[in-house]
């Protein structure tokens, strides 16, 4: 067992730091992927790509409900010492999952052109889009298995493990992209294939660690358990609808930015969401980082260390945050000449954009830790709420406010205004009272 009994804000931190890194590597793969296809194919296959961003959501987001919500329920029972179980557990969610890329795999490549049309993508983008999407589809039964691995290497207290098949797969994907684009001249195929690959190649790792005898959990084939699929769908709906958010979202923003600014304003928002991406998984895996140690001393009833851990994630919180933000505000013009030269319209666009845009930095950690932790303790209601209001009533609503009220600026804004009113909510709920009632038996 990796867990400790105590743990002081350094240790916390290191174990933390493995799961940021995941995230953040994550992100740092698709930007590579970016800076490539801008630099080597152009802006408008850049946007092309950026149109695809909500299928891959859709099944990151399955992925993400079946890693997150069996995860945790799996740390419950190796805090109870019930590993024979937690094995089951995840034995039954791979077999579940990567079915079900294969349906998702199958489904997409029937429906390619319908799916296309409806994420907006036009004639100009119509030949970037079919050649990566169909790359896209393939990686669906990996990246879910993926992502079984990668949140049960962290339920088991083992994240370091989930960073090495990360940075294996990742640097793969880095490498090809090279190779694919720059020297084979494969254009946006190139790009996908190399995604393809690096997933593959993580799988394999993946693979053999969960075959020996340095894994907690053993896959064997067992029954389908019916109950516990469903307690997974339920705890960890949160966690997909806030995957889902990130489809949704960047569909939003895709369609505005063309309404408001055009094709350019299209090829700004992709840098934008990269740069989102980037700090969004980052945080994320902050707040994932968190959910094995809450899961696993909530199932040992040590109330003491829960308090610990929240405490140890709000101090943290209050120091990054502002770092980051500030950290982008000075270095955007950096940022954006990664991907475009001063002499294009879509520079200016990206760096306006992004001096409003990051402020929602602030307080998006904040918010899905406060989502995360309820999962954590097995009550996926509660983080369902906070998570589907966030993306589906009051991002929806600013969405349609906003930019009719301030143009393209008004689409800069909505995700500081949406993080600043989820903040308010997250703090009621997690109030200290109200916390006593939903974790501690009275």
């Amino acid at each position: 067992m990796r867990f400790k009994n105590e743990m002081n804000s350094k240790e916390f931190l290191n174990f933390l730091m493995p799961s940021i890194l995941v995230m953040a590597f994550m992100a740092i793969y698709a930007i590579v992927d970016g800076y490539f296809i801008s630099t080597y194919v152009g802006s408008t296959a850049l946007a092309a790509v950026n149109l695809t961003i909500p299928v891959n959501s859709l099944i990151f987001s399955f992925g993400l409900m079946l890693a997150s919500g069996g995860g945790a329920l799996a740390s419950i029972k190796l805090g109870e010492k019930n590993v024979k179980l937690a094995s089951k557990y995840f034995s039954n969610l791979l077999v579940v999952a990567i079915n079900f890329g294969v349906f998702m795999t199958i489904v997409s490549f029937i429906f390619q052109d319908n799916i296309l049309q409806f994420l907006g993508v036009n004639d100009a983008l119509l030949v970037y889009a079919e050649s990566y999407s169909f790359y896209v589809f393939l990686t669906f039964p990996l990246l879910i298995a993926k992502m079984i691995f990668a949140g049960f290497l962290r339920a088991e207290g083992n994240p370091k493990t989930s960073l090495i098949m990360s940075v294996i797969g990742g640097l793969a994907n880095i490498i090809l992209d090279y190779v694919f684009i720059v020297v084979l001249d494969m254009g946006v195929k190139g790009a996908g294939l190399a995604t393809l690959l690096g997933i593959a190649i993580a799988l394999i790792y993946a693979g053999i660690y969960f075959n020996s005898d340095k894994s907690t959990f053993n896959f064997g084939f067992h029954t389908i358990d019916i109950k516990f699929m469903k307690s997974v769908v339920f705890n960890g709906s949160s966690e997909m609808v806030s995957e889902l958010s990130i489809g949704f979202t960047a569909l939003i923003f895709n369609l505005l930015s063309l309404k408001y600014a055009g094709n350019d304003g299209l090829a700004a928002i992709s840098v934008i969401l990269y740069i989102n991406l980037l700090v969004g998984n980052s945080f994320f895996g902050f707040a994932i980082g968190t959910a094995p140690l809450i899961s696993y001393y909530y199932g040992k009833k040590d109330f003491a260390m829960l308090a610990k851990v929240r405490k140890y994630t709000i101090n943290s919180l209050l120091i990054i945050s502002p770092v980051i933000v500030v950290a982008i505000i000075v270095g955007k013009s950096f940022l954006v000449s990664i991907f475009f030269s001063p002499d294009n319209p879509a520079y200016e666009l990206a760096i306006q954009g992004l001096s409003i845009f990051s402020f929602g930095f602030l307080l998006v950690g904040y918010n899905m830790f406060g989502s995360a932790m309820f999962t954590a303790l097995s009550n996926g209601k509660i983080s369902a709420i906070i998570s589907f209001s966030k993306t589906f009533v009051v991002f929806a609503f600013m969405a349609y406010l906003l930019p009719q009220m301030m143009g393209i600026n008004g689409v800069w804004l909505i995700m500081p205004i949406v993080e600043l009113l989820i903040a308010f909510m997250v703090f009621y709920l997690t109030r200290e009272k109200k916390m006593n009632r939903i974790i501690i038996p009275v």
